[in-house]
């Protein structure tokens, strides 16, 4: 064969190399992209790859599910220290929660499902562990011990809401880590 006969074969071998690669990425970067940070099993590296996760916010995810157990949802997050709302709507469509055989993208809570396994009682919870909650600081702590000493025991964790200084919007980001019985 000529010289020129093996330099059109390598050329047509290159561009079906390239046309196999132009039909099959698609396919692997698709199943790629809709798969999303198991916030349960994740390294630091694969949690600092979700929007508004760097070194710092991940080590604090990985140490809090180390000493609390698997997050319940997404929304849990917010109990992290330094995840707040925000943090948790920017990475909501790449992170999900699961036990390797079952998982769930990030949809918000919508409250109607069971409290997370580390969710806090709110009606025996000190006020160093209703601290914990996200947007509840030790003032609100304080306030919502002293209602629930003088009222009685929360029957849901929406009546939190008559607490003064605990609105609708801090409810609704509490239930998945709220609960009112064992």
């Amino acid at each position: 064969m000529s010289p020129q006969t093996y330099t059109s074969r390598g050329n047509w071998l290159r561009r079906l190399a390239f046309a196999a690669a132009l039909f099959v990425m698609p396919m692997f970067s698709s199943s790629i992209a809709e798969a999303g940070v198991n916030v349960n099993t994740a390294s630091t590296a694969d949690l600092e790859s979700l929007p508004g996760i760097g070194p710092s916010k991940a080590a604090a995810i990985v140490a809090y599910r180390t000493e609390n157990g698997a997050f319940g949802s997404v929304d849990a997050l917010q109990a992290v220290p330094g995840i707040g709302p925000k943090t948790v709507e920017s990475l909501r469509t790449e992170a999900e929660v699961g036990d390797g055989a079952t998982v769930v993208q990030g949809a918000t809570n919508s409250g109607s499902g069971a409290p997370s396994a580390n969710a806090v009682n709110i009606n025996t919870a000190s006020t160093a562990q209703l601290d914990t909650m996200p947007g509840i600081g030790p003032s609100k702590a304080a306030a919502i011990v002293a209602d629930r000493d003088a009222k009685g025991p929360f029957s849901s964790c929406d009546e939190l809401s008559r607490v003064t200084g605990v609105g609708a919007k801090t409810v609704g980001n509490l239930r998945s880590m709220c609960k009112t019985g064992d």
